[in-house]
Parts: structure tokens; sequence; C-alpha cells
């Protein structure tokens, strides 16, 4: 990838981790609004987030390794992937603290897009909004060194 590619898709994905910081942020404040709609906006808010980091982690899987097999798990090995160097290729972009929160969320969004009938629960919303806040603070590290690594190995 040349520089103006990297310089695109690290705006690319600042822009997603802006974007899953205020899903975040809403979601937390939905959760504080109580009640089924409360709950159902979190829940959804918290759909949204994993959404984008999933998308961010497409955006950045295609870009270096120009592939993803969209077959059945391909969704947890995309954070699997992301999680690991690649030499010659690419750094890892998710560090090890904030897996357990990512498979977390990623559970929470397939149970709540493919439940018939779900009843959320208030103290499970907050677990998984942990989760959520956690990543969304790490994130801008975890990106930012992304890309120092991708420019120094650029440049060098």
């Amino acid at each position: 990838m040349d520089r103006i590619g990297i310089i695109t898709l690290r705006a690319e994905v600042e822009d997603d981790v802006r974007v899953a910081s205020e899903a975040a942020a809403f979601a937390a404040d939905r959760l504080g609004q109580g009640g089924a709609s409360g709950h159902e906006s979190c829940a959804y808010q918290l759909v949204r987030f994993f959404n984008i980091i999933e998308q961010m982690g497409l955006r950045i899987a295609k870009a270096f390794e120009n592939h993803i097999d969209e077959e059945r798990g391909w969704h947890a090995e995309l954070i699997h992937r992301l999680s690991i160097v690649i030499p010659g290729v690419r750094p890892a972009l998710y560090q090890p603290p904030v897996l357990p929160a990512l498979r977390d969320l990623r559970g929470f969004r397939h149970v709540v897009t493919h439940a018939y009938d779900l009843e959320l629960d208030q103290a499970r919303l907050a677990i998984v909004l942990r989760h959520a806040l956690e990543v969304a603070e790490l994130l801008p590290g975890m990106v930012a060194a992304f890309f120092d690594t991708v420019s120094a190995e650029l440049e060098g």
C-alpha cells in the first residue's frame, strides 16, 4: 500500500473510531433512561458500536490482506486475525486487553440480531456497555499505534 493509500485508510478508520465512540456514549445515555425503550435503544447502540468496529476491521483486513473468507465463523476469525502480527504485511490492530470485550460484544450483537423473542436485562446491558466503553477508550491508541507502525515500515 502506498503513502496516499495509508493516509486515506487512516482518515477513514479514525472516522470509524469517532462514530464508534459516539455509539458507545449514546448506549450509555440510553441505558440511563431506563425502561424497555431505553434498554432497546441501548441494545441498538451497542449493536451499532460493534458493527462499526467490525466494518473498520474489514476495511483494514481487505486493505492489507486483500480478502476475507466470508464463510460461517468469519466474524470471530476477523477479531482473531486483527489481533496478530502478519510479518511483512501489517502489525496487529487489536491488543490483548480488548479481545474478551470484543468477543462479548460480538456475541451480544449476534443474540440481539437473531433472537425472535428477546427480553433485555439491564444488568447484562450494563456489562456489555462496560465492554463497549472500554474498547472505545482504548481504540484511538490502538489505531494510532497501528498506523504509526505501518507508516514507519513504509518509510523505512
